[in-house]
Protein backbone atom coordinates (compact mmCIF):
# COMPACT_ATOMS: atom_id res chain seq x y z
CA UNK A 1 0.00 0.00 0.00
CA UNK A 2 2.81 2.75 0.49
CA UNK A 3 4.48 2.03 -2.28
CA UNK A 4 0.80 2.99 -4.56
CA UNK A 5 0.49 5.98 -2.35
CA UNK A 6 4.43 6.76 -3.44
CA UNK A 7 3.90 6.44 -6.57
CA UNK A 8 0.68 8.02 -7.04
CA UNK A 9 3.53 10.97 -4.92
CA UNK A 10 6.00 10.60 -7.78
CA UNK A 11 3.37 11.08 -10.76
CA UNK A 12 1.73 13.93 -9.44
CA UNK A 13 5.49 15.75 -8.42
CA UNK A 14 6.32 14.74 -12.23
CA UNK A 15 3.23 16.23 -13.84
CA UNK A 16 4.04 19.62 -12.15
CA UNK A 17 7.39 19.88 -13.25
CA UNK A 18 6.46 18.64 -16.65
CA UNK A 19 4.00 21.41 -16.09
CA UNK A 20 6.06 24.07 -15.20
CA UNK A 21 8.89 23.40 -17.56
CA UNK A 22 5.98 23.60 -20.59
CA UNK A 23 4.74 26.94 -19.16
CA UNK A 24 8.52 28.34 -18.80
CA UNK A 25 9.44 27.08 -22.58
CA UNK A 26 5.84 29.06 -23.35
CA UNK A 27 6.70 32.24 -21.85
CA UNK A 28 9.96 32.37 -23.14
CA UNK A 29 8.58 31.90 -26.72
CA UNK A 30 6.35 34.37 -26.49
CA UNK A 31 9.37 36.94 -25.42
CA UNK A 32 11.03 35.72 -28.26
CA UNK A 33 8.70 36.44 -30.98
CA UNK A 34 7.72 39.53 -29.24
CA UNK A 35 10.98 40.54 -29.30
CA UNK A 36 11.34 39.52 -33.17
CA UNK A 37 9.07 41.53 -33.90
CA UNK A 38 9.81 44.30 -32.34
CA UNK A 39 13.32 43.99 -33.52
CA UNK A 40 11.67 43.75 -37.35
CA UNK A 41 9.58 47.07 -36.73
CA UNK A 42 12.91 49.01 -35.34
CA UNK A 43 14.88 47.97 -38.57
CA UNK A 44 12.03 48.99 -40.99
CA UNK A 45 11.74 52.53 -38.81
CA UNK A 46 15.45 52.51 -39.39
CA UNK A 47 15.82 52.06 -42.98
CA UNK A 48 12.56 55.00 -43.52
CA UNK A 49 14.40 57.28 -41.26
CA UNK A 50 18.36 56.67 -43.03
CA UNK A 51 16.35 57.32 -46.74
CA UNK A 52 15.21 60.34 -45.77
CA UNK A 53 18.65 61.15 -44.33
CA UNK A 54 20.02 60.16 -47.81
CA UNK A 55 17.83 61.41 -49.52
CA UNK A 56 18.43 64.96 -48.36
CA UNK A 57 22.47 64.76 -49.09
CA UNK A 58 21.58 63.78 -52.18
CA UNK A 59 19.24 66.84 -52.97
CA UNK A 60 22.00 69.11 -51.01
CA UNK A 61 24.55 67.51 -53.45
CA UNK A 62 22.74 68.42 -56.53
CA UNK A 63 20.97 72.04 -55.53
CA UNK A 64 23.82 72.98 -54.13
CA UNK A 65 23.79 74.21 -50.26
CA UNK A 66 22.22 77.24 -50.43
CA UNK A 67 19.43 75.97 -53.07
CA UNK A 68 18.54 73.41 -50.94
CA UNK A 69 18.62 75.19 -47.58
CA UNK A 70 16.31 77.72 -49.30
CA UNK A 71 14.12 74.82 -50.62
CA UNK A 72 13.27 73.54 -47.49
CA UNK A 73 13.60 76.06 -45.13
CA UNK A 74 13.32 75.62 -41.34
CA UNK A 75 10.23 73.54 -41.69
CA UNK A 76 8.88 70.23 -40.46
CA UNK A 77 7.64 67.49 -43.10
CA UNK A 78 5.51 64.50 -43.40
CA UNK A 79 7.25 62.09 -45.92
CA UNK A 80 4.41 59.51 -46.15
CA UNK A 81 5.61 58.01 -49.33
CA UNK A 82 8.39 55.60 -50.25
CA UNK A 83 10.23 56.92 -51.87
CA UNK A 84 10.92 60.16 -49.44
CA UNK A 85 10.70 62.99 -52.33
CA UNK A 86 12.30 66.06 -53.35
CA UNK A 87 11.25 67.37 -56.29
CA UNK A 88 8.69 69.85 -56.69
CA UNK A 89 9.57 70.13 -60.22
CA UNK A 90 6.32 68.40 -61.03
CA UNK A 91 2.99 69.05 -58.33
CA UNK A 92 1.13 66.80 -59.86
CA UNK A 93 3.69 64.16 -59.57
CA UNK A 94 2.70 61.67 -56.90
CA UNK A 95 6.29 62.05 -56.17
CA UNK A 96 6.48 65.40 -55.00
CA UNK A 97 8.45 67.08 -52.17
CA UNK A 98 5.17 67.42 -49.72
CA UNK A 99 3.89 70.74 -47.89
CA UNK A 100 5.42 71.82 -44.88
CA UNK A 101 3.50 70.58 -41.95
CA UNK A 102 3.68 67.93 -39.46
CA UNK A 103 1.89 64.68 -40.27
CA UNK A 104 -1.99 63.99 -39.78
CA UNK A 105 -4.32 61.32 -38.73
CA UNK A 106 -3.60 58.56 -41.89
CA UNK A 107 -0.35 59.91 -43.30
CA UNK A 108 1.42 56.90 -42.69
CA UNK A 109 3.65 53.96 -44.68
CA UNK A 110 2.48 50.46 -44.25
CA UNK A 111 5.43 48.54 -43.90
CA UNK A 112 6.51 45.18 -42.17
CA UNK A 113 3.11 44.99 -40.51
CA UNK A 114 2.55 48.17 -38.96
CA UNK A 115 2.22 51.66 -39.91
CA UNK A 116 4.82 54.31 -39.57
CA UNK A 117 4.97 58.16 -39.36
CA UNK A 118 7.83 59.86 -40.69
CA UNK A 119 8.00 63.13 -39.69
CA UNK A 120 11.22 64.99 -40.91
CA UNK A 121 12.49 68.76 -38.99
CA UNK A 122 14.59 70.78 -40.99
CA UNK A 123 16.58 73.90 -39.36
CA UNK A 124 18.42 75.54 -41.15
CA UNK A 125 20.83 78.50 -41.03
CA UNK A 126 23.13 79.95 -43.08
CA UNK A 127 26.26 77.78 -42.22
CA UNK A 128 24.26 74.18 -41.69
CA UNK A 129 21.23 72.49 -42.25
CA UNK A 130 19.90 70.20 -39.39
CA UNK A 131 17.98 67.49 -40.15
CA UNK A 132 16.01 65.23 -37.67
CA UNK A 133 13.93 61.96 -38.79
CA UNK A 134 11.69 60.97 -36.38
CA UNK A 135 9.74 57.34 -37.36
CA UNK A 136 6.95 56.60 -35.07
CA UNK A 137 4.88 53.17 -34.64
CA UNK A 138 2.52 50.98 -32.67
CA UNK A 139 3.86 48.49 -31.05
CA UNK A 140 1.26 46.70 -28.76
CA UNK A 141 -0.37 49.75 -27.92
CA UNK A 142 2.73 51.26 -26.72
CA UNK A 143 3.92 54.00 -29.23
CA UNK A 144 7.73 53.70 -30.24
CA UNK A 145 9.86 55.72 -32.09
CA UNK A 146 13.55 56.07 -33.36
CA UNK A 147 15.01 59.35 -34.54
CA UNK A 148 18.27 60.10 -36.91
CA UNK A 149 19.97 63.40 -36.75
CA UNK A 150 22.29 64.40 -39.33
CA UNK A 151 24.12 68.18 -40.06
CA UNK A 152 25.25 69.43 -43.33
CA UNK A 153 27.60 72.39 -44.39
CA UNK A 154 28.83 74.15 -47.20
CA UNK A 155 31.28 72.68 -49.05
CA UNK A 156 33.73 75.19 -48.25
CA UNK A 157 32.83 75.07 -44.32
CA UNK A 158 35.62 75.13 -41.74
CA UNK A 159 35.32 73.86 -39.14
Amino acid sequence: KNQNGSTIIELLISLMVVGLVVTAVAVASTYSIKNTGEARFRQAASTLAQEVVEKSRSEKTRLGFVSFNSAVGSNTYCFDTIPAAFDNSDPDDDYSMPAPGACSTGETISLAGSEFTREVVFDTSATSIIVEVNVSWSDSGNIRNIQIIQEFYPANYSY
